[in-house]
């Protein structure tokens, strides 16, 4: 049996890290609004950070991933997804927050903000899902294919 304690803890952590997913993937939708409408202005001079914090991302992830028993090849294109994924992530988050700095009308006054967090919590949840259950996918991919090699 698990202890309350435990129950209380983890809650607060998933909770956490819920919470902090769904702002910045609806930071992301309202930071396409702002690039589609043309609103993204001065994006040149937050593109350092951006950069940055995809640097930043990328070494932590190769540092994460990396073990002498892991195939190079998996670690380092992984680690490719990662980056390019934190970078775009990054950048439409920031560019939300900044719309919603510079046009806090447009953003609260529509219900255009309630969609972007509902899908903003239904991402968070497919992605949690996908990062259990990816091994699934890729182990029976690997075996479905090694299977169809030995068949012919």
């Amino acid at each position: 049996m698990v202890s309350a304690d435990f129950d209380r803890e983890f809650l607060a952590r998933a909770g956490g890290a819920v919470a902090a997913s769904t702002v910045v993937l609806t930071a992301s939708f309202v930071g396409v609004v702002a690039f589609f409408t043309g609103s993204a202005n001065g994006v040149g001079g937050r593109l350092p950070f951006y950069v940055l914090t995809m640097a930043v991302a990328f070494a932590a992830t190769i540092f994460a991933l990396d073990d002498p028993e892991a195939d190079g090849s998996r670690v380092i294109s992984a680690t490719a997804g990662v980056t390019v994924a934190s970078f775009v992530l990054v950048t439409l988050a920031g560019e939300g927050f900044v719309y919603a700095v510079r046009f806090p009308g447009k953003v609260l006054a529509s219900n255009l903000l309630v969609y972007f967090a509902a899908a903003g919590l239904i991402c968070t949840g497919l992605a949690y899902w996908a990062l259990r259950h990816w091994r699934e996918f890729t182990v029976d991919s690997a075996a479905e294919a090694e299977a169809g090699a030995d068949a012919e």
